[in-house]
């Protein structure tokens, strides 16, 4: 067969005989029944040989994880024969284009198995070996070699798990890092404890359970519940740290201190029980809603989460063994000793850039050639410029450690949007675009019209109602030009997403939900459609029904008409319906998004923009829908991310539905409780929230959902956009560009073979070599969603400081050593990313005690290196203290006053 004979083969292999392929293999597990088929096909023995030594890391390529069982990880991939290996690969050769984090150099290497032994200079032999092996290493194990680097493809399902001690580690924890998180947030800086701290110390602390408690328990239908059973163990430890992790995901409820603190809304009927449910509510729509996408965000072998990667690989290291006798490229230390290593580095390397040498902290070197020439500062600067600069930053925690695990393809375009970006903002903010000069160009405050901070009491009556006398005898709020691009570069990524995701992944989404409908009708199980490896191994399990799932959601549902209907919000009931229409659709693509990239869609807007159209001059109603509105999104995301992290080890799917109902509702209660402390911490001295505030409890977080909610609110979204008209246009914008890039991709496949047919097939391979292959290869990289969200990063002082270093990062773990170094980057990399994060965690909680409550208090290291940063115009732009062009003649700038937005005011 010719390659380009067999290219047009390859494009006959439709997605509806892949589904077809996948459900008839389906109907051999149905029901979770026993895997094995009557005539099983039993691999040569020296394969498996050969496969062990191949993985050992003597010869370069991949290795495999710590602890595994080699002869266990061989068994698990050889299952297939080669007719049955070459049909996956077919399919795995076509929808290898389409996958953004599949190695395209495989998928050219596996386009080439396919032409057969002597197109690929082998001998049978190994050419059989080689379509078995990589066929059951994608089918089997998985696609992706980060994937494979944390994961075994075997399970052993009488491994201990959903235990006692791990409620009670679970429940311990989740009070103390809610209770810490929650009180310490609303300082600045801010104190929390990290999810990689706490994992270290499960370790000793349910071996150490396991050491001291009695083997007491009670059997129940056949299964013996004890305290103690036996030593610690793996599953144990990743499902207490799963449980841990919800002390984070309280959502954005963190507006119920807006609510009832008297410095912000003071509403005196939002009591302690009030607060409880609607965080409860907000936890129930996020939990229901991941539960409900689990075919589309958790099943799908495309849906990585790669989040998740580097606290699976951190755990796997925490509990497991190093494969015995193991050496990668030359290096011989064990991947704790790395681990240990790297957090010891970081927790030394913490001090100096954030204390010590501040300096390199935001590296605005080029700035210190002219402090004062504030065009320089405003190209070059980190602190209130536009950071274009290539040695911005040199504290990795700072420019992003997360965007080193993350897809080299996601940084690479979102870089360089938000690079084409700055250039547009400069040359917006030198036009005077939108009275840009007169503000600093990238802050995220409101200013008036003399330059000042716009001072919102100004405007409010008692109530926090808007005085409208008043506002038309002081301003507009005005935002800076880094501002308003960010909030339209948003609105354009949030339609585009929309149409793009729902139009690219339409056949699986039309699949994930028809499967939802037929097989609840069937009574099917909830795999059906999903043969991969990792879904083989969940079937021993029970499964958690989407009806379970279900009840959860409608129980968020109603009590969200409950908080909204049964007190003085001023927000109706059908705007609960309509939040759940409209919040089911934009998770969809979010969690698309976010499992592909670790990059997730600014949805917070949305629920600004919508109540600031339907109740203008009403700020209630802009902040319960905030409230509930990013539940479907932020927390949806977060379940979202553990329901895989279960999946991929293996974990019970009943066990982390329990765990994560028991967990939401600690988490509520002492978050609320909490909440309610903070209240009396008010009472006490009347500064709390205050900038003056002593202890520098100054809530910067609440503060910012007071200004989004006052300005979309009180004045209104429509008076926004007659202020910003372009802004209106953005959202438009955003679904004219998705279609046509969905329908450019959708045409060049037939611009193809219009050019290629009538070209004889030498003409062809060659057409195909120089032109083609090359073009598309760029194309199909491009996730344009995905690259949008780089043009918002900007506003809030975030420039380039942030993600020029972060881009090397990426650049140097996840493509030059993932390609290069396989075997060392599978063994290393993760635990690198982990050891950062532990290591800044401690470090960074020593200073914070120190420099802020314990001896050092007040200490300020005044020399030099510390101060030359902040010397010049650049951090002056950053404290909103110049601009490029002053206040002119007439007092003020902007809007006459007969000319002041009033729409429905």
């Amino acid at each position: 067969m010719s390659k380009a004979a067999y290219e047009d083969d390859i494009d006959t292999v439709s997605r509806d005989e892949k589904d077809t392929y996948v459900d008839t293999t389906e109907e051999k597990f149905k029901g979770g029944e026993d895997r094995s088929t009557p005539e099983q096909w039993t691999p040569p023995e020296h394969w498996l040989t050969r496969f062990v030594d191949g993985y050992s890391g003597q010869h370069g390529g991949e290795t495999l994880p710590p602890g595994s069982d080699p002869e266990l990880v061989a068994e698990a991939v050889f299952t297939m024969d080669v007719q049955e290996s070459l049909e996956r690969l077919k399919i795995i050769a076509h929808e290898a284009p389409h996958d953004y984090t599949f190695d395209q150099s495989l998928a050219a290497y596996i386009r080439d198995l396919l032409l057969g032994n002597e197109h690929c200079n082998m001998n049978m032999e190994d050419w059989s070996y080689e379509v078995c092996r990589l066929a059951g290493v994608i089918h089997n194990w998985s696609a992706y070699a980060e994937v494979r680097a944390v994961l075994v493809p075997y399970d052993d399902p009488d491994i201990p798990c959903e235990s006692i001690r791990v409620y009670f580690l679970g429940f311990f924890w989740i009070a103390v890092v809610t209770f810490v998180g929650t009180f310490f947030s609303q300082r600045q800086p801010g104190i929390s404890i990290p999810q990689q701290f706490v994992q270290l110390l499960l370790v000793p602390m349910g071996r150490g359970l396991a050491y001291v408690l009695p083997d007491w328990g009670i059997t129940i239908r056949g299964t013996r519940y004890s305290l103690n059973n036996g030593p610690w163990s793996p599953k144990e430890q990743l499902l207490s740290t799963i449980m841990m992790s919800q002390s984070s995901t309280i959502g954005n409820t963190t507006g119920i201190l807006d609510l009832r603190m008297p410095i912000f809304f003071g509403q005196k009927w939002a009591t302690l029980g009030y607060s409880i449910l609607l965080a409860i509510a907000n936890q129930c729509f996020g939990l229901g809603m991941a539960g409900i996408l689990r075919r589309l965000t958790v099943y799908p072998t495309w849906a990585v989460w790669p989040s998740n990667l580097p606290l699976l690989a951190y755990n796997r290291t925490l509990t497991a063994r190093d494969n015995k006798g193991e050496v990668v490229n030359g290096w011989k230390i064990t991947r704790w000793q790395a681990f240990l290593i790297s957090t010891a580095v970081f927790i030394v390397w913490y001090w100096i850039p954030n204390d010590f040498f501040k300096a390199i902290r935001y590296f605005n070197w080029m700035t210190w050639i002219a402090p004062q020439n504030l065009k320089l500062a405003l190209v070059t600067g980190s602190w209130g410029g536009m950071g274009i600069n290539p040695i911005s930053c040199l504290d990795p925690n700072t420019s992003g450690s997360g965007t080193m695990n993350a897809p080299f393809f996601a940084i690479l375009q979102q870089y360089t949007l938000q690079f084409v970006s700055g250039i547009v903002l400069l040359i917006l903010y030198f036009k005077n675009v939108s009275w840009a000069a007169y503000m600093p160009i990238n802050s995220n405050s409101s200013f008036d019209n003399k330059m000042q901070g716009y001072n919102l009491s100004r405007i409010l009556n008692d109530d926090n109602s808007l005085n409208l006398e008043a506002y038309l005898d002081y301003s507009p709020p005005y935002y800076a030009i880094g501002y308003l691009y960010s909030q339209g570069a948003q609105f354009v990524y949030f339609t585009f997403s929309m149409v793009y995701v729902f139009i690219r992944y339409w056949p699986i989404i039309k699949k994930a939900f028809g499967s939802l409908i037929q097989n609840n009708l069937k009574g099917r199980s909830i795999y059906t459609g999903f043969d991969d490896g990792h879904c083989k191994l969940m079937r021993k399990y029970p499964e958690v029904p989407e009806w379970w799932y279900m009840i959860v959601l409608a129980i968020g549902f109603a009590i969200s008409i409950v908080t909204v209907s049964a007190y003085p919000t001023q927000t109706p009931w059908w705007t609960i319906v309509a939040l759940a229409v409209i919040g089911t659709f934009v998770t969809i693509p979010w969690c698309v998004i976010k499992s592909l990239s670790n990059v997730g869609l600014p949805l917070g807007i949305i629920w600004n923009v919508l109540p600031g159209v339907w109740f203008p001059g009403k700020f209630l109603p802009d902040l319960m829908l905030l409230m509930l509105g990013d539940a479907f999104t932020d927390i949806a995301g977060s379940f979202g991310t553990d329901l895989k992290y279960a999946h991929y080890a293996r974990i019970p799917p009943r066990a982390i539905f329990r765990t994560h109902i028991a967990s939401q509702v600690l988490n509520c209660v002492i978050y609320c409780c909490t909440i309610e402390a903070l209240l009396g911490l008010y009472d006490s001295d009347n500064t709390f929230c205050h900038p003056d505030n002593k202890n520098f409890m100054v809530c910067n977080g609440p503060r910012g959902v007071y200004s989004s909610v006052v300005s979309y609110g009180v004045l209104g979204t429509n008076n926004l956009f007659k202020l910003y008209p372009a802004l209106k246009w953005c959202f438009l914008i955003g679904p004219i560009l998705a279609l046509f890039w969905a329908f450019g991709e959708k045409l060049t496949h037939l611009i193809r073979h219009r050019i290629v047919r009538n070209m004889d097939d030498e003409q062809q391979a060659r057409f195909n070599s120089r032109y083609w292959a090359p073009l598309s290869t760029v194309v199909q990289s491009i996730h344009p969603a995905i690259a949008l969200e780089g043009a918002t990063n900007w506003g809030g002082n975030t420039n380039l400081t942030q993600y020029t270093t972060a881009l090397f990062l990426s650049w140097l773990f996840q493509y030059y050593l993932k390609r290069n170094y396989t075997a060392w980057w599978g063994k290393y990399a993760f635990l690198l990313f982990a050891g950062l994060n532990v290591g800044v965690a401690i470090s960074g909680f020593i200073s914070t005690l120190i420099f802020s409550f314990g001896a050092g208090r007040g200490a300020q290291f005044n020399y030099g290196v510390n101060t030359i940063s902040t010397a010049g115009v650049d951090f002056e732009l950053y404290n909103n203290a110049i601009s490029l062009l002053p206040l002119p003649e007439k007092g003020y700038f902007g809007l006459e006053k007969d000319q002041y937005p009033v729409t429905n005011l």
